[in-house]
């Protein structure tokens, strides 16, 4: 076991590198606050996205760009757009959670559907 670790530092070559991977393998599932940053390339305003945690469901909305939600590290969140935004649907890539992110919203045509013509 202890070989195994000194060898994956020694394949990852850096002491950063290492003091990532001690905490990806220790952490993994800590409580944290995460402060997401969101990089906003959709033509509706920002305050129509929330990020979740795929795993508890909580939420949280986003103010001047930036959103801070209590979960845990490794828990899969995603970018979504408020319940409140009717007839159209975000599929936001789940992504693991950590203390500080950027998550992006792209409206390109892909992502952004009409869901009812009514």
């Amino acid at each position: 076991m202890r070989l195994t670790i000194i060898a994956m530092m020694i394949l990852l070559g850096t002491t950063a590198n290492s003091a990532g991977l001690f905490s990806w393998l220790f952490n993994s599932g800590k409580e944290i606050t995460a402060e997401i940053k969101l990089v906003n390339k959709c033509q509706l305003d920002s305050k129509y996205f929330i990020v979740r945690d795929l795993e508890s469901g909580k939420s949280a909305s986003f103010a001047n760009g930036f959103a801070k939600l209590t979960t845990k590290t490794k828990s899969s969140i995603q970018l979504q757009l408020s319940p409140s935004v009717k007839n159209v649907t975000f599929a936001g890539n789940a992504v693991a959670a950590k203390k500080k992110m950027k998550l992006v919203a792209d409206c390109s045509e892909r992502n952004l559907n009409e869901v009812s013509k009514n």
